[in-house]
Parts: structure tokens; C-alpha cells; sequence
């Protein structure tokens, strides 16, 4: 309903604007409407062609002698001077001249009055000889011209049934020269009433938008999740804006020492401003289909304008209003396209954003065609403005009545939710009352089993503890280690074992898991390792009979382990290592330098029969050996085990100079700092042996 009533306000508004009669036009200078303004009501357009003298300014006192000397072209009123700019560049509108025009009104003693709109840029009005208005100062050079705009209604009363008007302009701050605007002759009480109800509509006009824009600001402020609105409402205060700087420029009125450039910037930039604004408004109300490198190269490009605007003088950027027009009129082409494919899609909405901004476009096409004298009308745009964010005003005021009807909904389906809630809750409290004396037997229980199961961590603690006990190593090596589980009983299994007086066995594995069954697997670890050891000659042996055991014997078990062997033979002076899918491990020489004791097989379990090889190297006193488990180091780079691994051997490198009680501390200590944290997410352990 309000759209239909918005289509015949249009109607009516299109329909005001058609003329009922042809008035007469200027013809050679002479303009006949004696029989025209005969009615007191009508109104007559000073457009045809006008006597002009280019290159002059002539006095009325002069006129006479220059026609005697000199043929008078003539010129179509409204119009421009202004030559090519491919032929003058920026001075394409640059000049000054006088133009003439004789009226035969027969109202002589009957007061007329005259309704004179602005002139590019400058000019001087003389009625009867006398001159009656002037805008800036008409100069025939840039140093002494002066533009200025200010729309006047010029009153007289003609002595006789004819009136002579001549009209300088000088123009040197515009791409347009001339009279560019069109003068209107009246009985001066039907020129101001037109006068007044023009400021009327301008002012129902603005402050329409400019509530509209209030009131959506307001909008935006109080739900952020539509920011459309915010913009919607920039534009609507853009508009408003622009009615006020142009037209009657009722701005000028306000403040009439305004300098004309700093008014017709703004004037400019209340256009220029509107396209890149008025586009985030549709991007957002159509982002499934607005592409956004469309939005983006209409936001930067539009910005682009105005910058030019901002920085440059009139003389430039007065030439970008064309180039303007036309990139904007791109921007509705493809506006266009974009709301098709929402129609097609059924998008909300859609359907009335095409109606209204298709009359707004029409408007404002009307305007530029109107503007550049392509085609002579009534300029259409205030009803185009009006109708657009009218019908926008309406169909987010719509949304938002929906959204409040839909929440009063949920809220009524919310209160029944919150009764049948209310009823279960009931029913809840009861169960819980039941409940609770349940849970408490229950934890009663559980904190019985919770205890025992205490009991047997630290008895699996101690037993650990008993196998892992130290033998004694005098004389011929010194052992410190680091052992860090993050429970009572841990993942990380080591066992040393003095076979003979001058042999030594390391052994040292990464079981799974923690706590009990870290301690189940532990067991049986050391049970094998036991009983190997007194069989196995070599590490890789023992390593041979382990894997063979844990593959034959507990295959359904699924126990694998890395493992590494090390025996010190100090009879021979060799040390012998094999290592089952275990990192390298770092051999330190007294002088510094450091080699690596690489894997010679895979995990213990998980081949049948496997070979495992033997590395064996010779030791002499002073030497360090520096046996871990990956926990260790692999925090300092969880992405990059080579790139920890070798963060560890620098920190291990650092500690060649340390006496062998501060070697584990300062490791822990530089560890830590790398890590930047004070403690293992995994098993660590460090075995430092130092041969003596």
C-alpha cells in the first residue's frame, strides 16, 4: 500500500512538472510576451537566443554604439561558452562577454520581478540601464574576477511596456562559462510564492532525510548487528547536505561570507561522497551477489574524487564532474545486474529496491542530461531523493517491525518452554535428592578403592626405586641422573648393572603409559633384562633376546619400547652400544668435541628375529656419555624433532667446561629457559656417565 501511494505521488509530481502551455522563446535578441503575461500567474523563461558580444563588456550606455559598428551574434540561453577541452586544456571556460535581450511584456507600472539563479561565475545585471544585481566581480582577467554564487529575485517596476536586460560574465574558475542557469520574468507576487514554495519543498525535503538519517543512526546505535543502517543513514545525511548546499543554496543565505571555494568544495564533495557511501549500503544489503572487488574498486575510486577535490583548485576539479557522472552511472549498471540476480533468487526485499532505485536513477540521469544542456526539462531529482530513501526507510522499518514480531513470538513460546522447564526442574530436584545419597555411598566406596590404589603407586614406587638403585662404580666412573616422571611411577625404565669388576651394563627404555601399568610393564622389563643379562655377551644380544621375548611371549599384551644397551668394557678400554629405536645418543670427548651413537634396529616387540647391530668405540678417562629419553628435549620444538634434538646437543655442548657435579643442574636450568616453563609434559630422564 505504501508503495502504491509512493507511485502516485511520482505520478502527480511528473505530471505538475509538464508546462499546460508553450510559452514564447527568445528570438534574435527579442522576446514577445505581451499576450503570455497577460495572466498574472504565469511565469516566463528567459531561454532562446540572446544578443552576445564575446570578448565584451558593454554598459547599457555603450550598447548603441556597438550595434551601429558591430553585427550581434546570438546565443542559446541556457548555454555555455566553454570551447573544447582538447583545444584549451583547463581554460576551456575561461572568458568573458555580454549578452542582451529585449522584452515586450506590456506591464508597464505593474511590478515584475526577475528570478536570477547563479552564473559561472561572476555577473553584473542591468535592467532599464540600471544595474539591479551583481554576483563576485566581472573582470576581463583571473588576477582581478571574482566568483561568487547567490540566487536573487530582482524587483522593479518597468516604465515602459518593454524592458531591456543586459548581462555580464566573466568566468575563471569553472569549466563552464556563461549563462549556464536559466533567468525567469513574473509578476512579482507569483515569482516569490514560487520562490517560497520551492525553499518549502526544499525544507520538507531535507528534513524528511535528515530525520530518516537520525532516526536509522539511532537504529544502528542501539542493534550494531546491522551495520547497513549506519550507512543507509550517512547517505540519507549526505543528501540532505547537498539540498542545502545547492539549488537556492540556502547555505550562502546562513553564512554569506562564505568563501566560494570552500562552498563549492562542499558542493562537490556532498556529491562525490554519496557513490562510495551509498555503495557500502547495497554491498551490505546484497553481499551474497555484490562482488567485493566491485565494492572496493567503487569505494577507493569514489574516494579518489574526493581526495582530488580536497587538494586541488576549481579550475581542476570542477572537469572530474563528468568523468564523475559516468563512473557512477557504471556503478548503477552493474547495481543493476547485482539486484536481477536477487530477484531471480527471491532475496528479501529485492523486488522494492529495484522500483525505487530505478526512479531514483531515472531522476538523477534526468538531472545530468538537464545539467549539461543535453536535453531542457524540469530537474526531477528532489522527488527521485525522496522516493528512494522513503521506500529504503519503509522496507528496513519493516524488517525491524518483523524482527520485533518474531521476538514476541519467541517469547511467548519462551514462556511455555520456561513452564514445562519448571515442571522437569521439579521432577530433577527430586531425582537429585535420591541421587545424593547414592553418590555419597558410592564415593564412600571409591575413596576405599581410591586409597588402596595409593598404597600399591608407592609400593610400586619403592620396588622401582629398589631396581633402579645405583651399584658401585668406583673407580672407574661416576654416574649422575635425572629422573623426571610426571606420576609417582613413570613411562622412563633405567637399570645399571656391574657385571664384573671392570664391566658395566646401562640399560635404558621408554615404556607406555604412567602409574600402574607403567609399573606392570616396568616389572617385566626388568624380569627379562635380568634374565638376558647374565646370557647376552654384547648389547645388541641382549637387545636380540628381549625382542624375541616380548614378541613371542606378549604379542597379544601389544608391549613396545625403545631401548638402548651401553656396556664399558675397562679391561679393553671399549665402550659397546646398540640402541632399539631410540634417537642418537651424544658421546662427549674430555676435549670437547662430540659424536653420535646412532640406532642400529627398530623398537623392541615389533620385528620377529631381528639382528640388532653394535657400535663400539674406544674411552678413555675424562670421556662423557650422555644417555635420554626423547621427553627430554622434545618440547623445545614439537613441530621439528631435528631441530630439538639439536637445540639439546647445544645446550649439551655448553657444559664441556662444568665439573661434573654441575653438568645435570645447568642442563635442567638452560632447558628450562628454552622451554620457558619449569617442568616436563613427559617422562624425562637424563643419564650422565663420566669415565675416570
Amino acid at each position: 500500500m505504501n508503495f502504491r501511494l509512493v507511485g502516485i505521488v511520482w505520478c502527480l509530481a511528473l505530471v505538475s512538472c509538464i508546462p499546460k502551455e508553450v510559452p514564447p522563446q527568445v528570438e534574435r535578441g527579442v522576446l514577445s510576451a505581451e499576450s503570455y503575461l497577460k495572466d498574472q500567474t504565469k511565469t516566463i523563461e528567459l531561454v532562446g537566443e540572446w544578443g552576445y558580444y564575446p570578448g565584451l563588456l558593454i554598459s547599457p550606455l555603450e550598447l548603441s554604439s556597438v550595434e551601429t559598428i558591430r553585427e550581434p551574434h546570438f546565443f542559446k540561453v541556457p548555454g555555455i561558452w566553454s570551447e573544447s577541452f582538447f583545444h584549451r586544456g583547463f581554460l576551456a571556460g575561461d572568458g568573458y562577454a555580454t549578452f542582451s535581450l529585449e522584452i515586450q511584456h506590456g506591464q508597464k507600472g505593474i511590478p515584475l520581478s526577475l528570478k536570477v539563479p547563479e552564473m559561472e561565475t561572476a555577473y553584473n545585471l542591468f535592467v532599464d540601464g540600471v544595474r539591479l544585481a551583481s554576483n563576485g566581480v566581472v573582470a576581463t582577467s583571473y588576477q582581478t574576477g571574482k566568483p561568487e554564487y547567490r540566487p536573487r529575485i530582482i524587483d522593479f517596476i518597468p516604465k515602459e511596456n518593454q524592458t531591456s536586460i543586459i548581462l555580464q560574465i566573466s568566468n575563471y574558475h569553472h569549466r563552464k562559462g556563461g549563462p549556464a542557469q536559466v533567468i525567469t520574468i513574473g509578476n512579482t507576487s507569483e515569482i516569490h510564492h514560487q520562490y517560497e514554495s520551492a525553499i518549502l519543498r526544499d525544507m520538507l525535503l531535507v528534513g524528511s532525510i535528515l530525520f530518516m538519517g537520525i532516526y536509522h543512526l539511532f537504529l544502528f546505535w542501539n542493534r550494531k548487528k546491522d551495520p547497513f543502517t549506519y550507512w543507509f543513514a550517512l547517505t540519507c545525511l549526505l543528501v540532505a547536505l547537498r539540498v542545502f548546499i545547492t539549488g537556492n543554496k540556502y547555505l550562502i543565505q546562513i553564512f554569506p561570507n562564505l568563501p566560494w571555494e570552500i562552498h563549492l568544495k562542499l558542493s562537490y564533495l556532498s556529491f562525490f561522497l554519496i557513490t562510495p557511501i551509498f555503495t557500502r549500503y547495497v554491498y551490505l544489503l546484497f553481499k551474497p551477489y555484490y562482488s567485493r572487488l566491485a565494492y572496493e574498486l567503487l569505494k577507493y575510486i569514489g574516494f579518489a574524487f574526493c581526495f582530488i577535490v580536497l587538494v586541488t583548485r576549481s579550475s581542476f576539479y570542477t572537469y572530474l564532474m563528468i568523468p564523475f557522472q559516468v563512473f557512477t552511472l557504471i556503478g548503477v549498471i552493474y547495481t543493476f545486474f547485482v539486484i536481477i540476480r536477487a530477484i531471480r533468487d527471491s532475496f528479501p526485499g529485492s523486488i522494492y529496491f529495484l522500483i525505487s532505485f530505478t526512479i531514483f536513477i531515472t531522476s538523477f540521469i534526468n538531472d545530468i542530461l538537464v545539467n549539461n544542456l543535453v536535453i531542457y526539462g524540469p530537474l526531477t531529482i528532489h522527488f527521485g531523493i525522496f522516493t528512494m530513501f522513503f521506500v529504503q526507510s519503509v522496507y528496513i522499518a519493516r524488517n525491524f517491525s518483523k524482527g520485533f514480531v518474531e521476538a514476541e513470538n519467541l517469547a511467548i513460546e519462551l514462556s511455555d518452554k520456561n513452564q514445562t522447564l519448571q515442571k522437569v526442574q521439579n521432577q530433577l530436584t527430586d531425582l537429585n535428592e535420591r541421587l545424593e545419597t547414592r553418590v555419597r555411598d558410592k564415593t564412600e566406596e571409591l575413596q576405599g578403592k581410591l586409597d588402596q590404589i595409593g598404597k600399591d603407586m608407592r609400593l610400586a614406587k619403592s620396588i622401582i626405586q629398589s631396581v633402579t638403585k645405583l651399584p658401585e662404580l668406583d673407580p672407574h666412573i661416576k654416574v649422575d641422573i635425572l629422573y623426571k616422571p610426571i606420576a609417582e611411577v613413570g613411562g622412563d625404565i633405567y637399570f645399571i648393572k656391574r657385571i664384573q669388576d671392570f664391566y658395566y651394563r646401562f640399560f635404558l627404555a621408554d615404556a607406555t603409559g604412567h602409574g600402574l601399568q607403567a609399573a606392570l610393564y616396568t616389572m617385566m622389563i626388568q624380569s627379562e633384562f635380568e634374565r638376558v643379562s647374565a646370557v647376552a655377551m654384547r648389547p645388541n644380544d641382549l637387545l636380540f633376546y628381549m625382542n624375541q621375548h616380548f614378541y613371542d611371549k606378549n604379542a597379544d599384551l601389544q608391549i613396545y619400547f625403545p631401548a638402548l644397551v651401553m656396556d664399558f668394557d675397562f679391561h679393553q678400554g671399549i665402550l659397546r652400544y646398540a640402541g632399539g629405536g631410540v634417537q642418537n645418543q651424544i658421546h662427549m670427548k674430555k676435549n670437547g668435541t662430540t659424536s653420535m651413537f646412532e640406532n642400529t634396529g627398530p623398537i623392541i616387540g615389533i620385528l620377529e628375529h631381528y639382528r640388532y647391530g653394535i657400535f663400539e668405540t674406544k674411552v678413555e678417562s675424562g670421556d662423557r656419555v650422555f644417555l635420554f629419553t626423547d621427553g627430554l628435549f622434545e618440547e623445545l620444538n614439537e613441530s621439528d624433532g631435528v631441530k630439538a634434538w639439536g637445540d639439546l646437543l647445544e645446550v649439551i655442548q655448553n657444559t664441556a667446561s662444568l665439573p661434573f657435579e654441575e653438568v645435570i643442574p645447568s642442563i635442567k636450568t638452560m632447558l628450562f629457559q628454552r622451554m620457558d616453563k619449569s617442568y616436563w609434559k613427559d617422562d624425562s630422564t637424563l643419564i650422565l656417565i663420566e669415565t675416570t
